[in-house]
């Protein structure tokens, strides 16, 4: 029966659990919202007393791998949830119990199929480090590279994908409801959720990224990417060189001889602009537990490359428009560059908008940029736009934490260190590099082929159009969404009419069946039928109203 492959009952004790955990925290699922009394079982006193931020937390960490996962994206996205519950999302540890060696012998064996003893001269069956979707063994290759080897644990790519498809049903039935704001939809978030999740347990997707990197900044000083092993990589196992050397988290624990950190701030911030503005390739979280400090050398070595974001040339190029027209104070360029070239829905506002962002602009922007504090700029910034309503694309906000993270992490090592200075003479070297005369030939070259290839097929479609205009024959074909949206509002309504109307008629003709013919059994058991069908038409009609309500 297709009840059984419907994803609620495949999937219903965990479904359960899902909806067992969020009401235990205070949260309905059908609003996503913070009850103080109304669930049932009533929330523990102690629960009741936490901010709702805690909460999430706390029950994202109770469900395991996947609301992790999502939770630690989610604290990336500061164009939707305020900075408190960005900071509170940012503490989900990830740390978790390693699994038996002989498990992750088995994954290794099944994915690489050879025997470990084939395959590696040593394999320390002990981790260096476990977190939900995998661990890492340091191993040494027969050909006598030390590596560092991550696998997938078991039957995770299982449990994430039933999550994910819980999650999918409740996203299309909220949405069908209209149960967040309009400019939300939470089909498109679970679908970010899913595309991020799946490359995360890819590994054949990382070890991509990782060469892609590793040749970007091959030439590059002071900055290392750790080489692949693709012969010894799948889906499930990653080998890649083991790195000696001390993470940033840790560095001013260790005494390492000679280290300049503001220097390896500089290094860092630079290679994060390098990515983004000149490659259009970039790490989305190069937080300090993804950076090394690799002995004894003391150069920066980036690691976990499953999170990474892609800008193409054009994007880039507005990009660095909106941000040298913010360093430069400049409001009104700065929303019409972002009305134009970035915003996925209109401003209701833009004299409004213009003044919030001025008043931002001039609070952090400030005559000597090395006392600009980025990270403020942007919080505000993101409280302006969901003021405003205004929706973004998932990697412009994706480009803007990344430099975020990035100036963090510099002051991790120096405290006085600030990107700006570095991201503004980015910018100009970006933007004049556009306007030099190589690119803008370039560009004229495509438009004069275009006008060329207009000019050559202008006569022939204005004759057509002529010729059809003589004949009467040319036809307009005139297209209103919200003419569009008004007729099936009508249909809508008319059908619910139609609906009650039947409703009314079959509850009538009943009663009056029943109550005149009760005595008679076979046209009592008519009027009880009636009564049926017309509680069967009055849900259907309750359920079509909620549906589009």
């Amino acid at each position: 029966m297709l009840i059984f492959q419907h994803p609620m009952y495949r999937n219903f004790k965990r479904f359960r659990e899902i909806i067992r955990v969020f009401n235990k925290y205070g949260f309905a699922l059908h609003h996503l919202v913070f009850f103080e009394r109304w669930t049932f079982p009533p929330i523990p006193k102690q629960i009741l007393a936490n901010p709702p931020q805690l909460n999430l937390r706390m029950a994202l960490e109770e469900l395991g791998t996947t609301f992790i996962k999502i939770g630690q994206i989610l604290s990336t996205r500061i164009d939707l949830l305020s900075e408190d519950y960005c900071q509170e999302l940012k503490k989900l540890q990830d740390d978790t119990t390693p699994v038996p060696f002989e498990e992750i012998r088995d994954v290794v064996e099944q994915e690489l199929k050879a025997k470990i003893e084939e395959l590696f001269s040593e394999f320390d069956p002990n981790p260096i480090a476990s977190a939900s979707i995998a661990q890492v063994h340091r191993a040494v290759l027969k050909s006598g590279e030390k590596v560092a080897v991550k696998v997938q644990k078991p039957n995770i790519e299982k449990k994430v994908n039933a999550d994910l498809e819980i999650l999918s049903y409740i996203a299309g039935f909220s949405d069908r409801l209209k149960i967040f704001s309009e400019n939300i939809s939470f089909s498109e978030l679970v679908a970010e959720f899913r595309k991020n999740l799946t490359r995360e347990i890819d590994f054949l997707y990382e070890s991509v990224n990782a060469l892609k990197f590793r040749e970007n900044f091959k030439e590059q000083e002071g900055i290392y990417i750790p080489q692949v092993f693709p012969r010894h990589s799948t889906r499930k196992v990653l080998v890649m060189e083991l790195i000696e050397g001390v993470r940033l988290t840790r560095i001013h624990d260790c005494h390492i001889q000679g280290l300049d950190c503001q220097l390896l701030a500089e290094r860092g911030a630079l290679a994060v602009l390098k990515m983004i503005f000149e490659d259009g390739f970039f790490h989305a979280d190069p937080h300090p537990g993804n950076i090394m400090v690799k002995e004894p050398d003391g150069e920066l070595v980036f690691l976990d490359f499953g999170m990474v974001g892609a800008i193409d040339s054009e994007t880039r190029v507005s990009i660095v428009k909106i941000l040298l027209a913010a360093l430069e104070k400049d409001a009104s360029r700065v929303v019409s560059y972002i009305e134009e070239d970035i915003l996925t829905v209109p401003i209701k506002s833009t004299v409004g908008l213009r003044l919030d962002l001025n008043e931002v602009l001039e609070r952090y922007i400030t005559a000597d940029l090395k006392e600009m504090n980025l990270n403020n700029l942007v919080t505000d910034f993101f409280y302006i736009l969901r003021k405003h309503n205004l929706k973004f694309p998932a990697h412009f906000v994706s480009i803007l934490r990344a430099l975020v993270v990035a100036e963090g992490t510099g002051m991790m090592l120096n405290p006085h260190f600030t990107i700006a200075p570095y991201l503004e003479k980015t910018l100009r070297k970006i933007f004049a590099h556009a306007m030099d005369y190589e690119n803008v030939s370039k560009k004229a070259f495509h438009y004069l082929f275009d006008w060329k290839k207009l000019l050559e097929e202008f006569p022939g479609k204005g004759h057509e159009i002529l010729t059809k205009l003589a004949s009467g024959r040319f036809n307009i074909k005139f297209e209103n969404k919200e003419l569009e949206e008004i007729g099936k509002k009508i249909d809508s309504i008319s059908n619910r009419v139609s609906l009650s109307i039947i409703l009314a008629a079959f509850l009538i003709g009943s009663s009056l069946i029943y109550t005149n013919y009760q005595y008679l059994k076979s046209l009592s058991i008519l009027g009880i039928l009636g009564y049926i069908i017309a509680a069967f038409l009055g849900i259907t009609l309750i359920f079509e109203m909620l549906r589009h309500r």
